[in-house]
Parts: structure tokens; sequence; C-alpha cells
């Protein structure tokens, strides 16, 4: 009996651990030469811990995958289907995407070797803006996470180090 409750128990953890969201998300890019932005939208579908696929209505036919191991996009008719374990890089910008989105914004913070600051937003849910401690040629120089009180992602900023800054914004089902 008791095997079978630690069994049940497991079980309940692993179910409450598990995170899915889907839902709509509008981009906006800011080029910060020019100040240019660059407006986008679509739909998202996230399962933990590395299941994500942002498919855009606008443009049409782009579209952002993270399957596990393998991130696959097509971004204005720039294609690329790699395995993210490859590529430190890649691998790093890929896993502070699902981690902002799934809330385990400390491993964000290890991962790109970063400073964060947690405060509460007006709606009782948490605004965490992270810094990375040393500029680096490429990749996420910071970002910035906002979450509901119960815990879904609804705006997500990154910051890159060659002055590109993305927003997402999201609107769940």
């Amino acid at each position: 009996m008791k095997k079978i409750l630690t069994f049940a128990l497991l079980l309940c953890g692993i179910a409450a651990g598990a995170q899915d969201l889907e839902g709509t998300f509008t981009q906006a890019k800011t080029l910060k030469i020019s100040g240019r932005v660059i407006k986008s939208e679509g739909t998202l579908t996230f399962t933990a811990p590395d299941q994500l696929a942002m498919l855009y209505t606008k443009p049409d036919g782009d579209y952002f995958i993270i399957d596990g191991p393998y991130l696959r996009m097509d971004m204005r008719g720039i294609a690329l289907d790699v395995n993210r374990e490859n590529n430190k890089s890649i691998k790093n910008e890929t896993n502070a995407i699902l981690y902002g989105i799934a809330g385990r914004y400390e491993e964000i913070a290890e991962d790109l070797k970063a400073d964060f600051t947690v405060s509460e937003n007006k709606d009782g849910g948490k605004h965490v803006v992270i810094k990375v401690r040393k500029a680096l040629p490429k990749g996420y120089s910071g970002m910035e996470l906002d979450y509901k009180k119960n815990g879904q992602l609804k705006r997500m900023v990154l910051e890159e180090f060659g002055g590109i800054s993305t927003e997402y914004v999201i609107k769940t089902k």
C-alpha cells in the first residue's frame, strides 16, 4: 500500500509540474540602429519541457518550432533545421525561451550567467528582469518576463547584444 501511495504522489507531482500553454501572440521586433519596428503575429502552443510551436499568420507561413533537441524555423524565407544539442549558442537561446514560458527564470539566469530581479505586477503576478553580467558577441543580453497571477507568461522581451529587441505579448485561450 505504501508503494502505491508513493507512486500516486509521484504522479501527482509530475502532473503538477507539467505546463501547457495555448494561445495567440503578437511580436514586435525593434531594430536599435534604425528604430524600425517589424510586427508579426500568430498562434503559440507550448508543452513542457521542450515543445514549442509558434506558427505565424502574419507573415503567413513563417514558423518557429522547438521539438525536443531540434529547432526548425522559417522566418521570412530564411530556413533553419538544426539539432540544438550541437550548438551551444542556439541551445542557450532556445532554452531561455522555453524556460521563460515555463517560469523557470532562475535557470535562464544560470545558463546565461546573468543576474535577475523579481517584483510584483499590479495584477499580483511577477515581473522578472534578467541581465547578462558579461557582454558577448551574440546572444541575449537580457530578458524581461511578465507572468499572470496564475504563473502563465503574458509578455516576454528578448534583448540581443546586437541591439535588437523582440517583444512577445501572449493571450491564452
